[in-house]
């Protein structure tokens, strides 16, 4: 009996540290409010660990004044030359914002050990890592897309900005999916339409979406992952890219990163 409360005791002051730790790195104030005005603007994004493919794409970028929001899951992991090509983006102007310590599926973790737990495993360690290298994530991508409202709602008191994902639907035109379209109402938890080589989504397609939101003044939301020509499924081409960009501009679609929708 005393071994078995001695175990609890230990649980529960752990717990309590986690807590005490998750407490410090809640950046949500309830008297905030929202400024960024109504702006025909795309917002694009890239997940995972893939920095070389992202630095090497660093030209590309600087040709179209496009600022990415790079989502970086595995903070802890960096090494001196992956840091130094992050530190290198964030000068000029991307966002380096978080995905997670592991790359947990939210949905999975908390059914199994429990939102709480899952915010002490996957939340703060990847806040408090990214910190420890000089980065203060004020965004967050759900991994896999896997959100439900409890875990939004606990997740907006780490993140001024939650992302999910969106897929091309059949039968209907990227134009007529309003969740990828943020129309600057303060909403905090928003979703991206994930545009890889294994989307289905074509180039006419991010075209229609731009238009609609050059009409409707509102942003369109769109993210990939690695950046080379391997054609797999979670790459883009460079050259698609481009060709991204140059619609953008055709449209005068201004270039946001995630924090600019809300900071």
């Amino acid at each position: 009996m005393r071994k078995g409360f001695l175990v609890l005791a230990v649980v529960v002051v752990v717990a309590l540290a986690c807590l005490a730790g998750v407490t410090a790195f809640r950046y949500w104030k309830t008297d905030y409010a929202y400024h960024t005005p109504p702006t025909a603007s795309f917002v694009i994004s890239f997940d995972d660990r893939n920095i070389t493919d992202w630095y090497q794409a660093r030209d590309l970028f600087r040709k179209y004044n496009v600022h990415a929001t790079f989502f970086l899951t595995q903070p802890d992991s960096l090494i001196a030359k992956e840091l130094q090509m992050l530190k290198e983006l964030e000068a000029d102007g991307h966002e380096i914002a978080c995905h997670g310590y592991t790359h947990s599926n939210s949905l999975t973790y908390t059914k199994e050990h429990g939102i709480a737990s899952y915010i002490a495993y996957e939340i703060i360690p990847a806040i408090r890592e990214m910190h420890a290298r000089g980065f203060a994530p004020v965004t967050f991508a759900y991994p896999y897309g896997a959100n439900s409202r409890v875990i939004d709602r606990e997740l907006l008191k780490y993140f001024f900005l939650l992302r999910g994902d969106s897929w091309k639907v059949k039968g209907k035109g990227i134009h007529e999916l309003d969740r990828i379209f943020y129309s600057f109402d303060g909403d905090r938890v928003i979703n991206s339409l994930g545009i890889d080589a294994g989307s289905g989504v074509t180039l006419t397609d991010i075209e229609d979406g731009f238009r609609r939101a050059h009409k409707n003044k509102e942003a369109i939301l769109i993210y990939a992952q690695s950046i080379n020509n391997s054609n797999e499924p979670y790459s883009i081409a460079p050259s698609t890219l481009e060709n991204i960009f140059r619609v953008a501009k055709k449209y005068e679609l201004a270039s946001l990163t995630f924090k600019d929708l809300v900071l």
